[in-house]
C-alpha cells in the first residue's frame, strides 16, 4: 500500500455516504493545515531529535480517520499508529533517516480521509522535508558561504527579478526578518531551502532555486483543469494521436484538436497529420485546458495553421536594473501562418481555465490572431517569466524571471490571467453531467456555422 490511509470507528459508513450530502458539505468551509513540523520545505531537520510528525488544522477535524499519501523510500517510516492530541492536532511517531529527502502528502485524489468535523475533506497538501547529514560541513567556512550566497541573492533579485513589484510590497522587511535565518544555515542544501521558505509570499511559479538534483520552489497551485476525458465522448468521437494529444470530430463536422503540454518533444508531425484530415471541418475546437506550458515555439507551429501571414500576437520587456523604472525596451512577438494549402480557415474556438499557463497562456493570444477565434472558458492563471538561471557561489542555483509578458496593449497579465470572450460558470458536479465549456463553445461554433 502506498502512504497510510488511517480509518477508524464508522469513517467507512462516512464515506459511503458522502455522495448523498455534497450540496450540504459544500456549504461548510473546507479545512486548512495551519502548520506542519518538521516545516515544509526545511532541509534542517535532525533525524536523531525530531521523532514526530504533526499536523495542526485550523478547524476541528473528524477524529475517525486520517490520509498520509506517498510511498517509496522518500515516504517517512511511521513507528506505530497516528493519533489524535486534540481535535485539531494530529501527531504521527516516525524513525527518520539522516541525510534524507522525505515527502508526503495530506490526503490525495485516491485518499480523503482527512476531513472537517462537518465531513469537508481537506484539498491535497504536499509537505516534503530534508534531515540534515551525521556529519556537518565546517561551520566557519559555511557561515563565509552563507553570507556570500545572501549577499548575492538580494543583489539578483533586486535587479532581475521582473515581478519583483507585483505581491511583495516591502523587499526590506522581508529580507531583514529572512537573512537571520539564511546566514544561520548549517548546509548550502539547508540555506537553498530557507531561501526558498523566505521567498514564498512571491507565489511565483517561475522563482526556483536548484542545488544538485533537488528543486525548490517558491509557488505552487493546486488548480483543476476543468477537463474531463470521461465526457469528451459525449461531444465528439476523439482518439490519441500522439502522447498529450488528441484529434477528431463531431457529427456535424466540427474538428477536436485537445494538446495537454507544448514539450519540446511533442510529435509535431502527428499533429499536421492530424490537422490536414481536418482541413474540411465546418469549424474547429482547440482544447487547451490542461495544458500548463511549455515550449513557446512548438505553441507557435501549431498556431500556424490557424493565422494567416505574420501577426504580432504579444509584447514582452526584461528587467535590465534594479528600481521600478529599470526595464528595457518593449518587443514584439510574432507568428507566422502557413500557406493555405496548409491552413484552417474556417470559425475556431479555443476553449481555456485557471490551469492555463505560461507558453499555453502565449498559444491562446496566438489563435487570437486567426480570423474568426473564439476563447471560452474561464480566464487563465496568469504566470509567465522567461527565468534564467544566476549561480550564487554556494553551489546554489537561483532561476529568476527575467521578463514581463504583456498583452498587446503593453500591459502586464501576470496574476490576472487572460480573460475569454465567452466566459462560462463551472459549479462544483458539472463535469460529472457533462462538459458546460465544451458545450458552449461548440453552441458558439454552431451559431456561425448556420449564420
Amino acid at each position: 500500500m502506498s502512504g497510510y490511509d488511517g480509518v477508524m470507528g464508522k469513517t467507512h459508513l462516512l464515506l459511503a455516504f458522502s455522495g448523498c450530502c455534497t450540496a450540504m458539505l459544500m456549504a461548510q468551509t473546507a479545512p486548512r493545515v495551519v502548520s506542519v513540523t518538521p516545516p515544509h520545505l526545511s532541509a534542517s531537520v535532525d533525524a536523531k531529535t525530531s521523532k514526530e510528525l504533526i499536523v495542526v488544522f485550523d478547524q476541528a477535524m473528524s477524529q475517525t480517520g486520517w490520509s498520509l499519501c506517498g510511498g517509496g523510500p522518500q515516504f517517512p517510516k511511521i513507528a506505530g499508529k497516528p493519533a489524535w492530541r486534540d481535535e485539531r492536532t494530529l501527531v504521527v511517531t516516525v524513525e527518520l533517516e539522516p541525510d534524507h529527502d522525505y515527502s508526503l502528502g495530506l490526503n490525495c485524489p485516491a485518499a480523503k480521509n482527512f476531513r472537517s468535523a462537518a465531513g469537508v475533506p481537506l484539498v491535497p497538501v504536499p509537505w516534503s522535508f530534508t534531515t540534515l547529514p551525521l556529519e556537518l560541513p565546517d561551520q566557519k567556512a559555511q557561515k563565509a558561504r552563507n553570507q556570500a550566497a545572501t549577499k548575492r541573492l538580494w543583489q539578483e533579485l533586486a535587479e532581475h527579478y521582473s515581478h519583483r513589484d507585483l505581491r511583495v510590497r516591502d523587499w526590506a522587511k522581508l529580507e531583514k526578518a529572512a537573512t537571520p535565518v539564511l546566514l544561520a544555515s548549517k548546509t548550502d542544501q539547508a540555506w537553498a531551502a530557507a531561501a526558498a521558505t523566505a521567498l514564498q509570499p512571491t507565489e511565483d511559479l517561475h522563482l526556483s532555486l536548484k542545488i544538485g538534483e533537488r528543486t525548490w520552489g517558491t509557488g505552487s497551485r493546486a488548480i483543476d483543469p476543468l477537463f474531463s476525458a470521461q465526457r469528451l465522448a459525449d461531444y465528439v468521437k476523439a482518439s490519441k494521436v500522439a502522447e498529450q494529444v488528441l484529434a477528431g470530430r463531431t457529427d456535424d463536422d466540427i474538428g477536436y484538436l485537445l494538446i495537454a503540454s507544448w514539450r519540446s518533444d511533442l510529435d509535431l508531425p502527428a499533429i499536421e497529420q492530424a490537422l490536414t484530415g481536418m482541413l474540411d471541418c465546418k469549424a474547429m475546437v482547440i482544447d487547451v485546458r490542461p495544458n500548463a506550458g511549455g515550449d513557446e515555439g512548438m505553441a507557435q507551429k501549431v498556431a500556424a495553421w490557424f493565422v494567416e501571414g505574420t501577426k504580432v500576437y504579444a509584447r514582452n520587456r526584461y528587467r535590465e536594473r534594479a528600481g521600478k523604472n529599470g526595464f528595457g525596451k518593449v518587443f514584439d512577438r510574432t507568428v507566422t501562418g502557413n500557406d493555405e494549402n496548409r491552413r484552417f480557415g474556417g470559425p475556431i474556438a479555443v476553449l481555456t481555465s485557471r490551469y492555463v499557463m505560461s507558453s499555453n497562456e502565449s498559444f491562446v493570444m496566438m489563435l487570437e490572431q486567426a480570423r474568426d477565434c473564439t476563447s471560452v472558458g474561464q480566464p487563465t492563471f496568469g504566470s509567465s517569466g522567461n527565468p534564467r538561471p544566476a549561480e550564487l557561489g554556494n553551489g546554489v542555483t537561483i532561476f529568476i524571471p527575467r521578463w514581463q509578458d504583456l498583452r498587446l496593449d503593453g500591459t502586464c497579465f501576470e496574476g490576472q490571467g487572460l480573460a475569454p470572450d465567452v466566459p462560462v460558470e463551472v459549479k462544483d458536479g458539472d463535469f460529472e453531467r457533462g462538459d458546460p465549456i465544451l458545450a458552449k463553445a461548440l453552441e458558439v461554433l454552431r451559431g456561425k456555422i448556420r449564420g
